[in-house]
């Protein structure tokens, strides 16, 4: 069973996502913030992240970055991140990108999907 974590400040879309991805075969582990998520990867070993832009701390982007750029968290380099966020403006879009994420979904988020991209995900990690 996959194991997801999920990053976003807002507690009823944590639950909307955990009550969700359980029901679609997934297990979750759930921060608030973006400090505890760069703990929690490093704690739990992800599959793969689902990651809100906009937490109280850092941005989902700079928790991006620093996943895909510091040396402490090297070996989690690799693992597939997806944003979710309100902000659905092509600036925000290029720059999470940029950052490294593996995808952008806006919410209200399309469960279909975002099931469909997270197994091809984790499918092409699987693959590497």
């Amino acid at each position: 069973m996959p194991k997801l974590l999920i990053v976003d400040d807002e507690p009823l879309t944590v639950e909307m996502l955990e009550t969700f991805l359980a029901i679609s075969g997934y297990q979750t582990v759930a921060v608030l913030n973006g400090a505890d998520a760069l703990l929690m990867v490093q704690l739990e070993a992800p599959d793969a992240i689902l990651l809100d832009l906009q937490l109280p701390d850092l941005s989902g982007i700079e928790v991006c970055r620093k996943l895909r750029t510091a040396p402490s968290l090297s070996a989690f380099a690799e693992v597939p991140v997806i944003m979710i966020t309100a902000h659905g403006s092509p600036e925000m879009r290029r720059r999470a990108l940029e950052a490294g994420a593996n995808a952008y979904f806006t919410k209200p988020i399309r469960f279909p999907e975002l099931i469909a991209e997270l197994t091809r995900l984790l499918a092409a990690r699987q693959a590497k």
